[in-house]
């Protein structure tokens, strides 16, 4: 097999960014779509996940949980409010700590995020079968791959461009 060069890749650059950011409006729309993932448990694809990166720092601040998530403490705090009114997370203060308000999940929230969990994980694995007619899981697997690797590169980007704000 002829080895593969940059060159090659750069060819058809505008087909591959185009590629990239259809796939990242899927994503987006996909994301804001409530759906019932189980025992009565509706939530959007964002929700869901900040819901699991409130259940994974146990106790955040808004800004902490807008940082790890790419967006702004406003939106973040909309976000929390919903999960509130749903009964999946807690504002709470420390005792130690009176000034700043921490974000907590319920034990409704940490029921959710597990049923959320093992929801995203029946629906990926079968995407990876349906992926599997037309990709090597070695294929698939770098996919993953750079997906972390840009996921690296764009939050360095991405906090270059909240400096300078």
């Amino acid at each position: 097999m002829a080895e593969l060069l940059l060159s090659d890749i750069i060819s058809n650059l505008n087909q591959k960014v185009d590629a990239i950011y259809r796939h990242s409006t899927l994503i987006e729309r996909y994301s804001a779509i409530s759906r019932d993932y189980g025992e009565g448990i509706i939530l959007t694809e964002s929700e869901a996940h900040i819901l699991g990166y409130v259940c994974e720092m146990e106790e955040g601040t808004v800004t902490d949980l807008a940082r790890y998530s790419f967006r702004t403490k406003g939106t973040m705090s909309k976000m929390l409010k919903k999960l509130e009114e749903k009964g999946m997370v807690q504002r709470v203060k420390r005792e130690d700590n009176q000034k700043w308000i921490y974000v907590s999940p319920t034990e409704y929230g940490r029921r959710a995020n597990a049923v959320h969990k093992a929801y995203d994980r029946a629906a990926t694995s079968i995407m990876l079968e349906d992926l599997q007619k037309t990709c090597t899981l070695e294929e698939i697997e770098s996919f993953y791959k750079v997906t972390q690797a840009r996921i690296k590169y764009l939050s360095r980007t991405h906090e270059k461009m909240l400096n300078k704000i």
